[in-house]
This record gives C-alpha cells, structure tokens and sequence, in this order.
C-alpha cells in the first residue's frame, strides 16, 4: 500500500494533508520501516505498542495440543483500534490478552532520530498515511499495509488479519517454546499462519 500513496494524492488538498505531498515515496517509505523497526525492538523486550489511529501490537497466550501434550506459549498479535472497525464496520477476531504486558505509545522522537526527519514530519507522515488507510478502506479496497521484518496487516472483504512473518515470531519469542510450537504445527499438518 505504501507505494501507491504519492501517486494518489495529485489534487488532495494540503489543508487535509499537509505532509505526506513534500515527502518523496523512499521518505514514506523509510518512516514506516523506523516504525517496524520500534515495534520490533518493544516487542523483543516483551513490551506492545499503540499506533494511534491503526491499533496495539501486543502478546495473547496461547495452548497448541500437540499429540499427547500441551504447550503454552505467547505469541505476537496486533488489535485494531475499535473506533476504525467501527467507522468502517470491519470485523477481527476478539482476543484476550493478559493485563501485565506494558504498552508503550510508538515514539515519534526515537522514530526521527533513526533517519533524517523532524519529528513533526514523522508524525504528520504516519498520521496522514493512517487517513489514507482509512479512505482506502472506505472505498472498499483490499489493503495490504507491510510492517517491514514483521509482517502484513491484510484488510479484506470486512475482514482484518495480521500475518506475521515466522521469521519474526521466532525471534520475539524468547521461550522458544512458539518455535517448537510452530515445527510441532508443521510436522502435525497443522496450519500455522
């Protein structure tokens, strides 16, 4: 999705969107890759992170029975704020996680200090791409939203998926009970996404 949103904003009005038309698509581009890379780094430490306007990537528990044995681990997940399912009648799939995960608001300061960018500017960039999201959703496109080294938020058909990357779950599970988990999956015939 990110590499459709200059193209698309010829003609929109810079009191709507004062940001996004002076950055260049690598600038765009490179701003969500600082913000994966925060949430990559908050999720490694056990902690989520709310992106105002999208959602929380947070942990849920999880039991996999594998043969004759059950093992729990946490896994990754990312809920979507309510007030845009809401606003968009979608649909995802209730999780319960545990209370004692801390979430930590992403850090527009830390995000700037990675690349080139003021502050301001990363946080016009990602409030404005999240307005883009939103129009995209409201004219019932499918979107596809890559958080680089972690995965794909889909929106499809009302419906919101996250699909992490294997990859990424392995690494954020410090356990390593999700990698036995996932493999036990594997050699059971189980789908794990």
């Amino acid at each position: 999705m990110l590499d459709t949103i200059i193209p698309c904003l010829q003609g929109v009005s810079k009191n709507l969107l004062p940001t996004l038309p002076l950055l260049s698509q690598e600038d765009v581009s490179t701003i969500w890759e600082h913000v994966s890379e925060f949430v990559e780094r908050q999720l490694s430490i056990h902690k989520g992170v709310q992106i105002p306007g999208l959602g929380i990537f947070t942990f849920m528990r999880q039991k996999l029975d594998v043969g004759n044995k059950c093992i729990l681990f946490e896994r990754p997940i990312f809920i979507m704020a309510e007030k845009l399912l809401q606003l968009h009648g979608l649909k995802q799939n209730r999780v319960y996680t545990p209370g004692d995960i801390p979430v930590v608001p992403l850090n527009f300061v830390m995000i700037s200090l990675e690349g080139s960018l003021n502050r301001d500017t990363v946080e016009g960039c990602v409030k404005e791409t999240l307005l883009f999201l939103s129009r995209s959703i409201s004219i019932k496109q499918n979107v596809e939203f890559t958080f680089k080294g972690i995965g794909v938020l889909v929106i499809k058909d009302g419906g919101v998926k996250m699909r992490f990357l294997k990859d990424f779950l392995c690494k954020v599970d410090g356990s390593g009970a999700l990698a036995k988990a996932l493999a036990n999956a594997w050699h059971c015939g189980l789908s794990v996404v």
